[in-house]
């Protein structure tokens, strides 16, 4: 069986999940990590490393990748880099997951293919549409693996969904309602408060919405109109998406840092509904819907944390020399990017030109 060996990005809080999730794979490593800070790598590499060490004793002396190992082949902990592009001429490196803000997101990822390396990349994929096409051509020309890691399409409660869906449990689909947000007014310097880092709700909330009425529709929107409150930030507070299918059907969404929402999502259908509860986005859990009929509850419990399947779904993809997954291809991050270029312009959400550039 082939192994991989999985460098990260960006040593922050969404990696902590994907280094948890990777844990118990059985072909893939944590082999190194990158940061601009050398510190915040090296602390990184030794939290997993002591949390690798602990598993291995009370494994009883069971092999390194029989554990799920954090450790390299070679029995060593990962690597610590304090610069990305040291670590991308390390030829040990297979794949990398990049779990910086999204502003950023363009050049790592251009970076790494252009080393060669594979990509597994946080959502959204890019700031804009045309970077995101960049990228697209890059890994084409490369035939290497670029992955939007919007886990949410690769979780099983979207499959139960689908299959309602398409079994007809709710008539025909008619419509799509979904909000998303958090109260993020009293952590000061917050990175979705900036638009250097391409801040604000619908990129960094929205876009689950976005994706995911994308995926259960399968279809992109064609008409689209939204409405924002940028209060006294310069990016989006609350913004209001109304959203027609070429179907005629249609979704609607609302994404905040200003509010605490309901963070659930309902589809309504000609002879019932689905409802996605709280942090719908997460996939634990689905509920069907009919008139005088018992509800029908599906829980999902996830192996670790709900990036396993990203993650063992990326290295699958690269087995099969796939540069996309067919849970997120990337004919459907281009879509969903357009779509948010979209409501960007009809709000006036701007970023700064580095972050836009390509």
């Amino acid at each position: 069986m082939t192994s991989f060996n999985w460098a990260i990005m960006g040593p922050g809080s969404i990696a902590d999940m994907f280094a948890d999730a990777l844990k118990p794979s059985q072909k893939g490593v944590l082999y190194a990590v990158a940061s601009r800070d050398i510190n915040k790598a090296q602390a990184f590499a030794d939290k997993y490393s002591a949390d690798e060490a602990s598993h291995k004793a009370e494994a009883d002396g069971a092999s390194h990748k029989a554990d799920g190992a954090f450790y390299k082949a070679d029995g060593t902990p990962p690597k610590a880099y304090g610069s990305y592009q040291q670590m991308l001429t390390d030829p040990k490196v297979d794949v990398v997951y990049i779990a910086t803000p999204q502003s950023l997101h363009f050049e790592q990822a251009k970076m790494c293919l252009e080393a060669g390396k594979h990509v597994l990349m946080e959502k959204p994929l890019t700031i804009n549409a045309a970077q995101t096409e960049a990228l697209i051509a890059l890994a084409q020309e490369k035939q290497l693996l670029l992955q939007e890691g919007l886990w949410s399409r690769f979780m099983p409660c979207f499959e139960q969904v689908k299959l309602w869906l398409d079994e007809g449990r709710i008539g025909e689909l008619q419509y799509i309602c979904s909000d998303i947000g958090f109260a993020f007014g009293d952590r000061e310097g917050h990175r979705l408060h900036n638009p250097a880092l391409g801040g604000g709700a619908l990129l960094d909330l929205g876009v689950y919405s976005i994706t995911l009425s994308q995926c259960l529709m399968q279809e992109h929107p064609s008409e689209i109109n939204a409405m924002s409150h940028f209060g006294n930030l310069q990016v989006d507070e609350n913004t209001i998406v109304n959203m027609r299918y070429p179907s005629g059907r249609f979704a609607q969404f609302t994404c905040t840092i200003a509010a605490q929402a309901s963070n659930s999502m309902t589809l309504m259908g000609s002879k019932g509904r689905i409802v996605l509860p709280y942090m719908f986005w997460n996939g634990n859990k689905a509920t069907l819907q009919q008139e005088g009929v018992q509800d029908e509850v599906i829980e999902f419990a996830h192996r670790v944390n709900g990036f396993e399947y990203q993650i063992e779904e990326a290295m699958n993809m690269i087995e099969k020399n796939q540069l996309c997954s067919d849970f997120m291809p990337h004919g459907d991050s281009l879509a969903v990017m357009q779509t948010m270029d979209e409501i960007r312009r009809q709000i006036g959400l701007k970023f700064t030109p580095d972050a836009e550039r390509r």
